[in-house]
């Protein structure tokens, strides 16, 4: 009888461990969320007194779990906690898989590190962080790590109309058994990226997944109203170019381009390598309203005080960034506080633009002031300075265009200006 008692209990350890390390198995298993740091940071052991590695800001990391303040990450081969506070939620680049053979993803930005799966060909991919290196992360369903940059591309976008027959299940990758995201409504305008073996890749303002391609239709076409004859404006001597540093800026650059938008006005944006890095989407806002783009360098640094390889990155990886996110490179530079000599100029392939007028909105960060320098320095040919991440800049560009465009002013790009 005790030989008996003896071995059930010894049955008893052995589930009990199975069961705990189960459930460690489980703990550990990547989530499909991925978050950004926002600061430099320590990761640190589950004692939270051990430091494991440094991660810079804006490195994407997969979440395993919250709690108390802190969030358990994995990044590369490294699982740790970092301050619940110093991540965001991030939102991607969609990107289209197309190479010879379908690429790996492995675990870490190393063509010998352990492979965590394969992306088939054609599906489209949730890309974290910039395009610049030869690997890049990316996430697809629950499948997340580092694949070869080369085997992505940027998709071709098709306006598309979910069938009035019926509401559209939204799945979080092309498969009827994955996990159900949302649901897309009768009549629902999307945007398709990719049409896979009946499987359409779409997105809206609010939801992003797969759906089933025959639950979509092409939009009807509209036939052609009857446009009247537009009398051209008349061209005139009198242009002047709007210029703003330092953005793009989540909140400020969005108000400056409706503005610009309602007198039809064209700007030129230096734009820095850090903000674009964060705010990709709307450096693709001020694009795609045909506003000019120019290099304002990575992070500001004033260039005559650095080295010339630091210099030669400023400059070079905030074009890269640029390109990789609209699809070309920076017509024009502009140094940081005007600062440059020989050296720098060496470096560009387009022109180095300063100004003629400087509103100083940066420094007094009052509208009238900077409508006042605007009105005072007019005259044809001016290169007026301004920044687009001061809410107070914002608020003082309606009255300078109604102004200007009063006095026949035509606002153009600097390009335009320079008869580039």
């Amino acid at each position: 009888m005790r030989k008996i008692l003896y071995f059930i209990l010894i049955v008893f350890c052995i589930i009990g461990v199975s069961l705990v390390n189960n459930e460690r198995v489980h703990a550990a298993a990547p989530s499909a969320k991925i978050k950004i740091t926002t600061k430099e940071t320590e990761v640190f052991d589950e004692t939270l007194q051990k430091k494991l590695i440094i991660l810079s800001k804006a490195t994407p990391v997969i979440v395993l779990s919250e709690a108390d303040g802190w969030t358990e990450i994995q990044y590369k081969t490294v699982i740790g906690y970092i301050p619940s506070e110093y991540l965001k939620s991030a939102s991607p680049q969609y990107m289209l898989v197309q190479a010879k053979e379908e690429p790996l993803v492995r675990v870490t930005n190393n063509l010998q590190s352990e492979i965590k799966g394969k992306l088939h060909l054609n599906t489209i991919v949730e890309l974290y962080g910039s395009a610049t290196a030869d690997f890049v992360f990316v996430k697809y369903g629950k499948l997340a790590g580092f694949v070869n940059q080369q085997a992505l591309v940027k998709p071709v976008s098709k306006a598309m109309i979910v069938k009035s027959s019926a509401d559209l299940v939204v799945r979080e990758i092309a498969s009827s058994s994955s996990q159900e995201i949302g649901v897309l409504r009768k009549n629902s305008p999307v945007t398709m990226l990719t049409n896979l073996k009946g499987w359409a890749f779409v997105t809206t303002d609010k939801l992003s997944g797969y759906v089933l391609t025959n639950g979509l239709i092409t939009p009807p076409v509209e036939k052609e109203k009857p446009v009247k004859p537009v009398t051209p404006k008349p061209a005139t001597d009198k242009k002047i170019a709007l210029t703003f540093d330092d953005g793009p800026h989540p909140k400020v650059t969005k108000q400056i381009l409706k503005t610009l938008e309602k007198y039809d006005a064209k700007a030129t944006f230096f734009v820095v390598g850090q903000e674009v890095k964060e705010h990709p989407e709307i450096l693709k806002a001020v694009y795609n309203a045909g506003h000019e783009i120019g290099n304002h360098t990575f992070n500001h640094e004033k260039l005559t005080t650095l080295q010339p390889e630091d210099m030669k990155q400023q400059i070079q990886s905030t074009d890269a960034i640029i390109k990789s996110t609209i699809g070309q490179r920076a017509t024009v530079f502009r140094p940081p506080y005007g600062s440059y000599d020989e050296t720098i100029t060496d470096q560009l392939n387009v022109p180095n633009v300063l100004w003629t007028i400087d509103t100083l909105d940066w420094k007094h960060r009052d509208p009238k002031k900077t409508v006042l320098a605007v009105k005072e320095g007019a005259k044809n040919g001016s290169i007026v300075l301004m920044h687009d991440i001061h809410q107070t800049t914002a608020d003082a560009l309606d009255e300078i265009l109604a102004t200007l465009q009063k006095q026949g002013y035509e606002f153009v790009t600097v390009s335009e200006l320079l008869g580039k």
